[in-house]
């Protein structure tokens, strides 16, 4: 497992990749909250929206047990007809001043997707995934962590300018593992 300072340090997430004219929107987006805010933070992962959030894989785990598991959790969601999925992104919006998004329509679907990744990767890495309190929101990530304080709103009502309604047919799921510098980098894609 790595460390750094102590704790273990988040190596893996699993996401679903976008379509191009999304990866292109988030990065114009990103742009924007750079020049306009000093914001950074988004630069470090590819536009995905997140399945199960960064974890660390405990020892005696490796990158095969974790692209196992994501095998048979996209097995189990195909046979339930859960992927391919259709995804809906419509709008911004905020965890409070912390996380600018795009937002991603929330569905039953959404929702039984994430329970079947959840279940089959906690039983295969116990420990990797934390429910937690907070609920699965789906959700396209443009900045977080560096938005200075009270700049989310004046943010929200210029991107609410922009009438964001695409769609595409979520038929991936990606593997995505720490680079050197910190950030993310996509490791794994399987095709639905």
């Amino acid at each position: 497992m790595y460390k750094k300072g102590g704790f273990s340090e988040q190596t893996h997430f699993i996401g679903i990749p976008v379509s191009i004219e999304l990866e292109e929107l988030v990065e114009e987006c990103r742009e924007y909250m750079s020049s306009i805010y000093g914001c950074h933070s988004g630069y470090g992962t590819p536009p995905h929206i997140t399945l199960i959030p960064p974890f660390a894989l405990a020892d005696g785990f490796d990158g095969r047990n974790l692209l196992d598991a994501v095998y048979s959790a996209t097995n189990e969601c195909k046979a339930l007809n859960l992927l391919p999925l259709q995804v809906a992104v419509c709008g911004f919006g905020s965890f409070s001043e912390r996380t600018l998004f795009a937002n991603v329509q929330d569905s039953e679907g959404w929702q039984k997707l994430y329970s079947v990744f959840c279940k089959k990767i906690s039983s295969a890495i116990p420990a990797a995934v934390k429910k937690g309190g907070r609920s699965f929101c789906p959700h396209l990530t443009i900045a977080n962590r560096d938005i200075p304080s009270g700049a989310m709103d004046q943010a929200l009502k210029h991107f609410a300018q922009l009438n964001l309604n695409e769609s595409f047919t979520a038929d991936s799921i990606a593997i995505y593992t720490r680079n050197s510098g910190g950030g993310w980098k996509e490791w794994q894609r399987i095709d639905c």
